[in-house]
């Protein structure tokens, strides 16, 4: 159960739609609600643990987002909806409430004054009407969710998910696809959520197609591991891993002048890279602590299934927190090394070409399938001790196993075991 997820969201949203002017009752605001989500931590239960991981990163997003609209900005003075007609704090409060709900259920500013300007992929003009829209976001779903099935299906079968050896004990190409596994499953899983409430946000009227786009940017632009996670993947939580900035100068989103501003696409302004790099390091440390929520959650889980484990007890879990932050706290060095080698390149007079992005999709390919080691081995070896307990015993049978299994005659579990090498 997390019910204090809700609650916390829910009060976090009170104290910021009662827009306090002093600083100290919005310190105590934000207090209150990350001693909510800290109360949650030993409770929170998804059913499966890689899930359990990733509500905690939620419960850690949660905790970013009070800080950043309590203590560091006052969004119904700085976001601007481009329906709306008066400033949110002039509003009652209860529509306060919705505003805010709908300022923070649009992580990317879709439709909002702090619309992410790049990697968005927009929704293709043939499915902008409600049908085309609603017959393409089900063809998502379905795709993708046999895309977590055969992701889930890998993880199940393959011996080293089984024990404790290292996902690198089956040679590099399996090493590669060993790591990608588990992050694989949280694309499918998040792309297969999105495009339902999609759906449902379009087919009630609630919301326009234009309003729902891809939730991943374009796979195709992350060449660099700064694209990567800047272009395709960190779309959702941008926002809320650069809450400490350097930010540009704000602006009154009620400024005549800027909204005309707006209008007129104008080339942005190039920063000094000393200050996009601090900016970039910030974030990956707020990622970090974030993922580590997900440890720490998994930790409780672990004490709290085996009452014989733990500080106190004769056997020993293996210690999970802060094995997520070392693959985050690697990505500014892996910046830091292609633009080095990029700058180099410039001035030797190479250009960017077919061939160089070649040379940095196999970069951004070894690099993180490197760094992602440390990290898959601790979320791994956690499932691994849940599985000895019982919790892997009875798992449903995926839809690909079914089909294949009516169609075919065929059971899936010896032949995709049969893959793979002994550990």
């Amino acid at each position: 159960m997390f019910m204090l997820f809700p609650v916390a969201r829910t009060v976090l949203l009170i104290f910021v739609a009662l827009n306090f002017k002093s600083l100290q009752w919005r310190l105590i605001g934000c207090s209150v609600v990350v001693a909510i989500l800290a109360a949650d931590l030993p409770l929170a239960r998804t059913g499966y643990m890689k899930f359990d991981n990733v509500f905690g990163a939620a419960l850690g997003t949660t905790v970013l987002q009070a800080i950043r609209f309590l203590l560091l900005m006052r969004p119904m003075e700085e976001y601007r909806h481009d329906t709306d007609k008066v400033p949110a704090y002039q509003l009652p409060f209860f529509q306060r409430c919705f505003w805010l709900f709908s300022m923070t259920s649009s992580p990317r500013g879709i439709g909002w004054s702090f619309r992410v300007k790049h990697g968005v992929v927009p929704v293709k003009p043939c499915h902008r009407t409600r049908l085309s829209f609603i017959a393409s976001r089900l063809r998502w779903l379905f795709s993708h969710y046999f895309l977590l099935e055969a992701a889930l299906l890998y993880t199940r079968y393959n011996p080293v998910y089984l024990s404790e050896a290292s996902v690198t004990s089956q040679g590099y190409i399996l090493q590669s696809l060993n790591v990608a596994a588990i992050p694989c499953q949280m694309y499918a899983l998040i792309t297969c959520v999105h495009s339902t409430l999609a759906v449902l946000a379009v087919a009630t009227h609630f919301s326009e197609p234009q309003a729902w786009p891809q939730p991943f940017g374009r796979w195709r632009d992350a060449y660099t591991v700064r694209r990567l996670w800047g272009r395709t993947w960190h779309q959702m939580v941008r926002r809320d891993l650069t809450l400490f900035g350097p930010h540009w100068p704000k602006q009154n989103p009620w400024d005549p002048a800027r909204a005309e501003d707006s209008s007129v696409d104008k080339p942005e302004e190039r920063e000094p890279w000393g200050r996009r790099y601090r900016r970039l390091c910030y974030a990956f440390i707020c990622s970090a602590c974030m993922h580590v929520c997900g440890d720490v959650l998994l930790q409780f889980r672990l004490w709290n299934d085996f009452p014989s484990f733990g500080p106190s007890g004769t056997k020993e879990v293996p210690n999970l927190i802060g094995y997520s932050a070392p693959y985050f706290l690697w990505q500014p060095v892996g910046v830091l090394v292609e633009e080095t080698v990029v700058a180099i390149g410039e001035r030797m007079g190479l250009q960017e070409s077919t061939w160089t992005r070649m040379i940095g999709y196999a970069w951004v390919w070894v690099f993180t399938s490197a760094t992602l080691v440390y990290s898959v081995d601790g979320l791994k070896n956690a499932v691994h001790i849940s599985y000895l307990a019982g919790e892997g015993k009875g798992l449903p049978v995926t839809l690909i196993e079914v089909i294949v299994d009516r169609v075919f005659g065929v059971q899936l579990a010896p032949v995709i075991s049969s893959w793979f090498p002994r550990i």
